[in-house]
């Protein structure tokens, strides 16, 4: 039986944690933050065949060919239980067909103030950047030929950051003009439609009779210093 406490969803305090804790990893690891590393737990929820977390949390802390870091025992152990719980977390909100939540920090500009409108759709990019690695990693996600997979990646991808977006650049444009959306809620809602698409494709999960649930995000407060 798992522990029952493996199996209680983060309070938004607890994602803030976690990002603090990935923060606190050597520079030299490259380690995804709590946004990126949500993004990432989030595709691996999506595959078709379930990954060992043996196999997919060390490549949480520790980019490929980087050098590996660990925290001191105790705050390491508990970086993992926090990973852990949310992995389990995404899980049940797909397999429940509950709106998806991504850990999401509300951005701001090079001065500290907060951004909004379009401009505030930045904050997507880690989460988005996060999930494409798992999607690079493992096969059942950039391999598929389900229709419907592919168009709901689509609405992922033109979230990517332009360092890592390549050829996908002008079909990005292209939803951006034909399909705007206005802001981060409306972003995150996008998203969570392209997830359950997904989700239904991949994992068998369906929507309850009758059972109309909305989609939608908590917002995270602004990321506290480490």
């Amino acid at each position: 039986m798992p522990h029952p406490s493996l199996s209680k969803p983060l309070s938004s305090d607890e994602c803030i944690e976690m990002d603090e804790l990935l923060a606190q990893l050597d520079e030299s690891s490259y380690a995804m933050d709590a946004s990126q590393a949500d993004g990432f737990l989030t595709a691996l929820c999506l595959l078709p065949q379930e990954v060992s977390p043996t196999e997919w949390m060390p490549k949480i802390f520790c980019a490929p060919e980087a050098t590996p870091s660990r925290l001191p025992k105790a705050q390491q152990n508990r970086l993992e239980e926090l990973i852990y719980r949310r992995y389990k977390e995404i899980n049940n909100r797909l397999a429940h067909f509950k709106p998806l939540d991504p850990i999401v920090f509300d951005p701001e500009d090079e001065f500290g103030n907060p951004l909004s409108g379009e401009e505030e759709i930045v904050a997507l990019e880690p989460f988005a950047s996060g999930f494409l690695t798992a999607a690079q990693t493992w096969s059942g996600l950039l391999d598929s030929d389900n229709d419907s997979v592919i168009a709901a990646l689509i609405g992922i991808w033109r979230h990517l950051p332009e360092e890592v977006i390549g050829d996908f650049s002008a079909t990005r444009d292209e939803l951006l003009s034909d399909s705007p959306l206005e802001n981060l809620d409306d972003a995150i809602e996008d998203i969570a439609l392209c997830v359950k698409q997904i989700a239904t494709a991949t994992r068998g999960f369906k929507e309850p009779a009758k059972a109309k649930i909305p989609v939608g995000r908590k917002r995270h407060p602004k990321k506290r210093s480490v």
